[in-house]
């Protein structure tokens, strides 16, 4: 047996959680990031996964996509530091002060549903923060953060650093899931597909 007797050094982000706006409660955050992540996701399997088409077995079943929002926040009630998820329409307005004062960080954001039920729609404002930015913690780094819960790696764009301000993904809703793998084309006799097990030897009876 070999003690030990100092705790683990935490992980990258030990500690930090992914939050929504809860029913019947206020939610009141300073904004730590400088813009918002966006990506689309899917509800799957009783919980929200990235988007990851072309090859994407959420769309592949037909799960309709929708993009969510991401933000680094810091809570004024509990002074916890965090991620927050936002729908398109929640994330409206988020967008629109970043593009009108060229970032979020320090912006003051209050939401609340409108509505008892987990996804009643919320509503969001955001107004410049009346305090001392310097003591905001550093930001979160959003892309991480979901790339390590979601267990996805960073693509070539990701590897390549964070892209321009004002080019995040915004206010999107995909109704159409992208075309599937082979497998369905097969599926529904597409004649590229045939012709293609035709050349190597399997579709011959």
């Amino acid at each position: 047996m070999q003690w030990k007797d100092r705790p683990p050094a935490p992980t990258e982000f030990g500690g930090i959680r992914l939050g929504r706006v809860q029913p019947g409660k206020d939610y009141e955050a300073i904004i730590t990031s400088e813009s918002m992540a966006g990506h689309d996701t899917h509800w799957w399997k009783r919980r929200t996964v990235p988007c990851t088409a072309p090859d994407c077995a959420a769309c592949c079943e037909g799960t309709p996509a929708r993009w969510h929002g991401y933000l680094s926040v810091f809570s004024t009630r509990t002074r916890i530091h965090s991620v927050l998820e936002l729908t398109s329409l929640a994330a409206a307005s988020v967008a629109e002060y970043e593009d009108r004062h060229g970032t979020l960080r320090g912006a003051l954001l209050s939401a609340s549903r409108l509505g008892n039920r987990p996804n009643s729609p919320v509503h969001v404002t955001i107004v410049p923060f009346d305090g001392d930015l310097r003591t905001l913690p550093r930001s979160i780094d959003l892309r991480r953060f979901l790339e390590t819960i979601w267990s996805v790696k960073p693509n070539s764009e990701d590897e390549q650093g964070e892209p321009p301000r004002g080019q995040n993904i915004r206010n999107t809703v995909r109704a159409d899931p992208p075309t599937c793998t082979t497998g369905l084309l097969k599926s529904i006799g597409h004649p590229d597909v045939i012709e293609a097990a035709k050349s190597n030897g399997k579709g011959q009876k």
